[in-house]
């Protein structure tokens, strides 16, 4: 039984029996009632995704989000040539263009319009898979005969759905996650939307409108981010399990893949005629280079032997400690970060057999970990051994699985695909959530009325565990949304802000360039201002600027002014460094050096 405010039900329960009766393993559902579970869903899903979109509103967490914003700016600003981008998929940025079209928010408000879109697209996800699991528990009640027939007991309908909704926010809140600014929930949400249109292709493979959809979805998934490429044409092989024949297949297969050429096509013309050769983007093949070849500095030089040498690189302006230029011709915030591919041409990526060994194994160990690790997949994974166990289906169990491959091959697709390159919770989500579901769908116990206890047993103990679990660890979010929500804004909490406000004091404008001492893939305070870094330390050698004798960082400022900034900003100096000629920017932990040019 699960209790929810205003609403009670028993999501375990098929229909009425008597204490004897052995109840049907698929019987007709009470409509009312699924749909009243499906709401009490989607209640928490929303009270839960917003709180954690809303509780750091004014803070980005990835280092990508200055990029996505800044190539949005150039497509309001219809400066096409800059914002058609072969490293950052589209349509991420398009979403935040039409929101701050919209919106048209203060600097102090962009980073919560950001936020917005976030949990906007958190609620398209939820809703392409609400779609997913109405179509697995309209499936499986397909099967009623079946399973009456060979006297087997299943997963019950509101089980299936409370089980699937339960994983669906635990994955986007802790593996994906709201606040995490990146493309990962849209890349989520057309996984689900393809999968619910597999599993209504195998009810409806006679619908030349599904294949049609079809298409459409797998193109906006790879405008959501180009490893859904390749997926598209796995997803589009399952879908051929759907006929007895090739024959029959073919044709429709072929209208899939002329609607997905009509949506990706028009981008891959223009980033293909920006980069003056087809390309269906190059983010992949950065991957590889930075995960397998190991060639991983942002100020590459062509040092390493074997990797070609670059076309034109960022101008090294002293030695040491390293200092860089590259104000020209990259636009962005960040040159370096807004268009990596430009600053990579004439690398050349190689098969390392090793590496990839290595790269695979760490992929391995990251899945490992991530399913078997204490947990709520641990917990998945001792409910899911013991429901097999208790089926003691043994080679059929593989049989029962067959029934699941719209789902298991995407899953598995999905997963290797990373783990040959980069394993994280935020790429795999989607495809973990869909293994589980396949299995789980698929187990199969004889029945009798123990075994209908067993499975009802081990699924409320599974969704009140995961849901409790997600609860619980939301308090804070929730806490901090709620006091926000009744007691106002902070303005103190928002540095970047702070930052950016304290330059423009100081006389540094929109137009200005700046050098930085410190990390650039996270100095969003000068997006805020509209200012454009054009010179750095190398990151990592930021230390030894300040460790440096003062004669050593006159010279660097020197160089810097050279560069054509107007000031030097540096983040957190250490304690007790001679700070003589900087100026602290307000109650932050940032300084600013005037420069002369």
């Amino acid at each position: 039984m699960s209790n929810f405010p205003g609403i009670t039900i028993d999501f375990m329960k098929d229909s009425p029996t008597e204490p004897n009766e052995i109840q049907t393993p698929i019987i007709e559902d009470n409509t009312h009632q699924l749909r009243s579970l499906e709401i009490t869903f989607w209640v928490i899903a929303i009270i839960l995704g917003f709180c954690h979109a809303w509780a750091d509103h004014h803070y980005l967490i990835n280092a990508d989000a200055m990029s996505y914003l800044d190539i949005a700016e150039a497509y309001l600003r219809r400066e096409w040539h800059t914002a058609i981008n072969a490293y950052w998929s589209p349509l991420y940025s398009w979403l935040i263009a039409l929101a701050l079209l919209i919106v048209r928010p203060s600097p102090y408000w962009k980073f919560a319009v950001l936020h917005l879109v976030n949990f906007a697209i958190y609620l398209f996800a939820l809703g392409c898979f609400g779609f997913l699991i109405r179509e697995m528990v309209r499936l499986q009640q397909g099967r009623t005969r079946e399973l009456l027939a060979a006297k087997l007991l299943t997963l019950p309908n509101r089980g299936l759905l409370a089980l699937g909704y339960s994983l669906f926010i635990w994955s986007a809140l802790y593996l994906i996650t709201v606040q995490l600014e990146s493309p990962d929930m849209l890349v989520a949400s057309f996984v689900y939307l393809a999968c619910g249109l597999l599993l209504r292709i195998r009810r409806q493979p006679s619908s030349w409108v599904l294949f049609i959809l079809f298409g459409i979805v797998l193109g906006f998934g790879y405008l959501g981010k180009s490893v859904m490429l390749p997926m598209a044409l796995v997803f589009m092989f399952a879908s051929m399990f759907s006929f007895g024949s090739l024959r029959r297949a073919l044709p429709r297969l072929a209208v899939t893949m002329a609607f997905f050429l009509l949506v990706a096509g028009p981008f891959v013309f223009a980033m293909s005629w920006s980069k003056g050769r087809l390309t269906t983007g190059l983010s992949g093949q950065l991957n590889y280079l930075w995960s397998i070849n190991r060639v991983t500095n942002p100020h590459w030089q062509g040092d390493e032997p074997g990797h070609g040498k670059p076309r034109h690189t960022t101008r090294k302006i002293f030695d040491t400690p390293p200092a860089f230029e590259f104000g020209d011709p990259v636009g962005g915030t960040y040159p370096v970060w807004y268009d990596p591919t430009y600053w990579y041409e004439g690398s050349v990526r190689h098969f390392d057999f090793r590496q990839q060994l290595q790269v695979f194994q760490g992929g391995v160990k990251s899945y490992y970990e991530l399913f078997l690790g204490w947990g709520v997949q641990y917990g998945l994974f001792v409910g899911l051994v013991s429901l097999y166990l208790v089926s003691r289906r043994g080679r059929l169990l593989l049989q029962d699985l067959t029934q699941q491959l719209s789902l298991i091959i995407p899953a598995f697709a999905g997963l290797g695909l990373y783990a040959l390159v980069n394993v994280q919770g935020r790429y795999t989500a989607p495809f973990i959530v869909l293994l589980w579901m396949a299995l789980f769908s698929g187990v199969r116990l004889l029945h009798t009325p123990e075994s209908q206890r067993f499975i009802k047993s081990i699924t409320l103990v599974l969704v009140i565990s995961m849901i409790f679990i997600t609860v619980a660890s939301s308090s804070k979010e929730a806490v901090v949304t709620v006091r926000q929500l009744v007691a106002g804004e902070d303005p103190s909490v928002h540095e970047q802000w702070q930052v950016a406000e304290g330059l423009r004091e100081k006389g540094v404008v929109s137009t200005d360039k700046v050098a930085f001492i410190g990390d650039s893939f996270r100095a969003f305070w000068a997006h805020l201002l509209g200012i454009r870094i054009v010179a750095e330390i190398q990151r990592d050698k930021v230390v030894s600027f300040w460790e440096a004798d003062s004669t050593v960082r006159v010279e660097v400022i020197n160089a810097f002014a050279r560069s054509g900034a107007k000031a030097v900003v540096a983040e957190r100096p250490p304690l007790g460094t001679d700070l003589s000629g900087w100026q602290k920017i307000g109650s932050t932990d940032y300084y600013i050096y005037s420069l002369k040019n």
